[in-house]
């Protein structure tokens, strides 16, 4: 996929044979998000998308494979879930990208990097790409992930801290993803925060709260307890956890 991913390994001491295993799982999720790249790229022609374009909505399920039907169905739930603010049909055209990210690196981390945390190989895992980061740790282990949340406004600083043991974090706004972010609603928030348990859910969630209305982004939030941060074009950053929503300062 065409952006920068770090995967990280987390253990006591790592001797030369465990070093070369890691390095095969490396290599193997490089392949993996290759391969979800070559199927959902809506900038290579022979791609599963861009052959889907000319289909419009309906999905011929002899055509596709597994992979291709689950994302493509999600997609869709994801825009009744969202109240339309996800659309994979956005342009007139069939575009998942804002869903496929979330869920090649959640996938990619439950294949090869929970396997590997589950046998007691290592103590904690993850995978981040742009900011967007998968996360677990071997149920008897003390080690949590500390992820910061940027300050789009100051690179140097951050808005707010994370810290978890399992679960994952999707950051969307105007400074990351705004080739990404289309809509015909004013967009109010500059950046919108979402921790929660899978990758793919709080990605399609933080995206769509970019674009998102206050009131519509405030059901959201409140019918599905969600975590996280926000800025608004104002300057208010605002929490929200587990549902309650509340304001905290100005930056």
């Amino acid at each position: 996929m065409n952006m920068p991913f770090t995967i990280a390994f987390v253990r006591v001491d790592f001797d030369e044979m465990l070093i070369d295993e890691l390095n095969q799982v490396v290599n193997d999720i490089d392949k993996y998000l290759k391969n979800v790249e070559e199927k959902f790229s809506p900038f290579l022609p022979d791609s599963l998308v861009s052959r889907h374009t000319d289909l419009g909505e309906e999905l011929q399920d002899t055509f596709f494979d597994l992979e291709y039907q689950e994302v493509y169905s999600r997609s869709i739930i994801a825009k009744k879930e969202t109240q339309g603010l996800f659309d994979p049909f956005y342009d007139g055209k069939y575009n998942p990208t804002g869903f496929v990210k979330g869920w090649a690196i959640e996938n990619a981390f439950m294949k090869y990097i929970k396997p590997l945390i589950d046998n007691n190989i290592i103590e904690a895992g993850a995978i981040n790409g742009a900011g967007d980061i998968q996360v677990g740790t071997r149920l008897d282990s003390d080690f949590s992930w500390e992820i910061g949340i940027e300050n789009p406004e100051n690179k140097e600083k951050i808005i707010a801290k994370y810290s978890i043991k399992n679960g994952a974090v999707a950051t969307s706004g105007l400074s990351k993803k705004g080739q990404h972010i289309k809509s015909d609603n004013d967009i109010n928030y500059v950046q919108v925060t979402v921790v929660g348990t899978y990758l793919s859910d709080v990605d399609v969630l933080a995206t769509a709260g970019v674009v998102s209305d206050e009131k519509i982004w405030s059901e959201i939030v409140e019918s599905k307890l969600l975590t996280g941060i926000l800025l608004t074009k104002k300057g208010i950053k605002r929490v929200f956890e587990e549902g309650k929503i509340m304001d905290v300062e100005r930056t």
